[in-house]
């Protein structure tokens, strides 16, 4: 509950920093009765408004490099380590975290999904992935199924879809995602082709 407040915390604040209105639906009575099907029911976090133009976000707080239970594998390894005196470092075997991401972020996405489904406004839908660091061909592989594909002599040819990404079996309620790539030091934003809005 603290990493979710933080979040929502920092997303209000990148609003401010860029002049970007927001309610807190969970806080606002007379909005949740203006802006929702069922006004107790579940909803996601902000209305966010720039000149006339309206969005809705949750705020998803994800701050491992994994999934759950490689996370806390990994810190046990560490924590005894540093009780038994030593300095904690470790080396751990080489994996691959977008398998286990993929199962993290479907649940992200179904659950916002769910509470996007709320909305009486035709107005984009956007989750955002707060703390957590990818680069962005590791979030086209989860949510697209795309991998970059290249021409013959290196020349780079765009996206080539390989399998089914997490878009393609939930989440039409969702317009996009946006995340931080801490590669390119930047948010970035990939749309959702299945999306309603």
């Amino acid at each position: 509950q603290w990493k979710a407040l933080d979040a929502e915390t920092g997303f209000a604040n990148l609003c401010s920093d860029y002049d970007i209105s927001y309610i807190k639906l969970e806080d606002n009575k007379e909005a949740r009765h203006r802006l929702l099907k069922n006004p107790n029911g579940k909803c996601p976090d902000f209305l966010c408004t720039k000149a006339k133009d309206q969005i809705f976000v949750e705020v998803k707080a994800h701050t491992f490099l994994t999934n759950k239970a490689r996370h806390e594998a990994m810190t046990k390894t560490i924590r005894e380590k540093k009780a038994a005196g030593l300095s904690g470092t470790t080396l751990f075997a080489p994996f691959d975290p977008r398998p286990e991401l993929k199962g993290v972020f479907e649940g992200y996405l179904r659950d916002a999904s769910k509470k996007f489904k709320n909305i009486k406004e035709e107005a984009p839908r956007i989750l955002f992935l707060s703390g957590h660091h990818v680069i962005g061909l590791d979030i086209q592989a989860i949510f697209w199924g795309a991998y970059p594909s290249f021409y013959q002599g290196g020349e780079y040819a765009g996206l080539k879809k390989e399998h089914r990404g997490i878009f393609d079996s939930t989440g039409s309620n969702v317009s996009a995602v946006v995340y931080w790539n801490d590669d390119e030091k930047r948010f970035e934003g990939i749309g959702n082709s299945r999306a309603a809005i």
